[in-house]
């Protein structure tokens, strides 16, 4: 008696490992390799959206973080894992990034305005709470502000709008020096600068 493997729907490739995709949905026709790569391309496109979605053609079901952490291989997993923390850190209204570009830390700072110097606990840089900027040392808030008006300013403003573009997801500024439109953000978004 021969028994045949189950088809992944997608891939068409014969499979032995099933899998059901979503403890809510029971879908289980596709291939490992097939909801892995579902689920990177769910982590690539969505933006801000950190959701993952049954592969299903019309299956609306979000696969929860227990389906993906069961069914993303580690690495994987762990990108999905820091994109949720990325995105809840950002809800928090006194949060900053850091502005020192190799850092990639941020911390709350619940002074807010009123003392606006924050100081990385990670690599000691200064930034500005109320500008979101690096620290415009010798200058005050208020000065800065005033300086942003000036023709300096206008001119950097213009080179800055026309050369940089902000991440989809953290809207963060990019600026594309060379290389190819596959652009790569702090936050771990990945997107096309086209």
């Amino acid at each position: 008696m021969t028994t045949t493997k189950p088809e992944c729907s997608v891939c068409c490739e014969d499979y032995s490992t099933i899998q059901q995709i979503s403890s809510v949905c029971g879908h289980n026709d596709l291939c490992p390799t097939c909801i892995k790569r579902h689920i990177e391309a769910e982590l690539n496109t969505k933006g801000s959206e950190i959701q993952v979605r049954c592969p299903k053609s019309r299956c609306t079901i979000e696969l929860t973080y227990d389906d993906v952490r069961r069914l993303a291989p580690k690495e994987l997993f762990d990108r999905y894992d820091n994109l949720l923390l990325r995105a809840a850190i950002r809800k928090l209204p006194d949060f900053r990034w850091c502005k020192a570009p190799k850092c990639g830390s941020g911390q709350e700072h619940t002074t807010g305005d009123r003392l606006p110097i924050i100081t990385c606990e990670a690599c000691s840089e200064k930034s500005c709470f109320t500008h979101d900027v690096p620290w415009h040392k010798g200058l005050t808030c208020d000065e800065f502000s005033e300086q942003l008006q000036t023709k300096d300013y206008a001119a950097n403003r213009a080179y800055y709008e026309r050369h940089t573009k902000p991440c989809p997801r953290c809207k963060m500024s990019i600026e594309k020096n060379s290389g190819c439109d596959h652009m790569s953000c702090r936050c771990g978004y990945e997107f096309c600068w086209l």
